[in-house]
């Protein structure tokens, strides 16, 4: 019988005494760096960080076999959990085992596809303001900042499907929740990748700036809650059908045991984030690929021609179907460019996977691009190619198990479907109705890692087609 490999025998870059690697990681460029060490050490080896022993994985397999084990067998990492329980979040995000199964439960009712259908016009309206800004922007010839364009449209949407709160943060000026949001989340990473929580001592400008944006967004969180609330107490029809995830919350908290305040202000506060940013920061590098792929975009435009016809955007809820290319160029935007391309578990107890030891007390660093940008498993992996998504007999290397933008195993991603409904209602509005010209140097766009994958700020120009 072949012996277990375990922590000791995996090879890694050298490391100190007891300060181990702590020195060489640059955290923003981590996903990077991990790149660079599996050309060297492989789809799996040891990092050590002042004492705490890390295992780095990056082979596509072997994730997911340990992403079908959770929740039973791995969880996030117990410091990720502690230091976002610090900050009254306490959701389906950090949640465990059968705590885990009851807000999954709750959290999907809302996201389903029924409630899709329900908010579809007023996903058409918020998406028709964002139009309107981009022809005001185009009519006078302003450079735009689109990043934030779509983390404003992304934060409409989801107060708006999420809590059934109607906001306008695309025409608002400076002081809107989002601007709050963005301090989040490049904050908690930071914490989380701190050996010593100097923070807990000495505060930073960063620091306070933080500490007063979290204040703001739990006061929303509140105020949003409170709104919610009176909406049930005024239409009892709602307690047996919740039109959206805060009723759907609040209806469980008052009969699910276990299940009280902080549970639903820490869903709230989590849909919140992450809808806002993984979505906006996936368009976002969707533009830095399209740019550099005319023609992409020319197939893009005639698909959004053809599907949309004389429209602007798409106008009924199943139109969306029928945006194969649109939804192509989603996916290969995730393959390159994941905004989660690292998952931090940990075992919860000693366990054998494929013929390694996890021990309790490891923690795994799980670099989920890496496979995604592999011959093995995609043919020609380093180009930008959606017609891999339509036709499979182009590339004969389309191996999806490599393909891991929403995660893998139960604890996959429920917001997926409305992310992409999102992405195939931006682009193909977008692109029906402009062409794109990148003003700042594409060369210049770098990623940075700040919990979500995002790039340097960029400017583009748009024209009316």
């Amino acid at each position: 019988m072949e012996e277990l490999k375990t922590y000791k025998s995996l090879n890694g870059p050298k490391a100190l005494p007891f300060i181990g690697s702590a020195f060489d990681i640059d955290v923003p460029r981590l996903h990077q760096q991990i790149e660079g060490w599996e050309r060297e050490f492989g789809g799996i080896f040891k990092l050590k960080l002042l004492g705490v022993k890390l295992i780095v994985i990056s082979n596509p397999e072997l994730i997911q076999k340990i992403l079908k084990l959770r929740p039973k067998e791995f969880q996030r990492a117990s410091k990720m959990n502690r230091i976002i329980r610090e900050q009254g979040i306490h959701g389906l995000f950090n949640a465990e085992q059968q705590d885990w199964e009851k807000h999954r439960s709750i959290i999907t009712k809302g996201l389903d596809v029924k409630h899709q259908k329900q908010f579809f016009p007023e996903l058409k309206e918020i998406t028709t303001r964002l139009l309107k800004k981009w022809e005001k922007d185009a009519a006078e010839g302003n450079e735009v900042d689109i990043q934030q364009d779509f983390l404003r449209y992304t934060v409409d949407i989801t107060t708006s499907i999420a809590f059934g709160i109607k906001m306008n943060t695309i025409e608002e000026e400076g002081g809107v929740i989002q601007d709050h949001l963005e301090k989040i989340f490049p904050m908690l990473f930071s914490r989380i990748n701190k050996p010593i929580p100097f923070y807990k001592i000495i505060r930073s400008k960063k620091d306070k700036q933080f500490d007063h944006a979290l204040r703001e967004i739990h006061l929303f969180i509140d105020e949003i809650i409170q709104k919610g609330k009176k909406r049930i107490e005024e239409n009892p029809h709602l307690k047996l059908e919740p039109g959206n995830v805060l009723e759907a919350i609040l209806v469980a908290a008052e009969t699910m045991e276990g299940f009280g305040d902080e549970e639903v202000k820490g869903n709230l506060l989590t849909l919140l984030m992450a809808g806002e940013d993984t979505t906006a920061h996936t368009l976002a590098w969707s533009i830095t690929e399209l740019v550099q792929n005319p023609s992409a975009i020319k197939a893009l435009q005639a698909e959004a021609d053809e599907v949309l016809g004389e429209n602007q955007l798409f106008q009924e809820y199943e139109d969306h179907n029928r945006l194969k290319y649109t939804e192509a160029v989603a996916n290969e935007t995730m393959r390159l460019k994941p905004v989660a391309p690292i998952v931090l578990n940990e075992p919860t107890e000693n366990i054998e996977v494929d013929g390694y030891l996890f021990e309790k007390g490891h923690r795994l660093v799980m670099q989920t691009r890496i496979g995604a940008l592999k011959d093995e498993y995609f043919t020609d992996a380093s180009q930008f190619n959606p017609d891999r998504w339509i036709a499979a007999s182009r590339c004969p290397m389309h191996n999806t198990d490599a393909f891991m933008p929403f995660g893998a195993g139960p604890r996959f991603c429920p917001g997926r479907n409305l992310a992409l409904l999102e992405m195939k209602m931006i682009l193909s509005m977008l692109f029906k109705n402009f062409n794109v010209e990148m003003i700042s140097s594409e060369g210049a766009i770098e990623e940075i890692l700040a919990f979500t994958m995002l790039s340097t700020p960029y400017r583009v120009k748009l024209t009316k087609r």
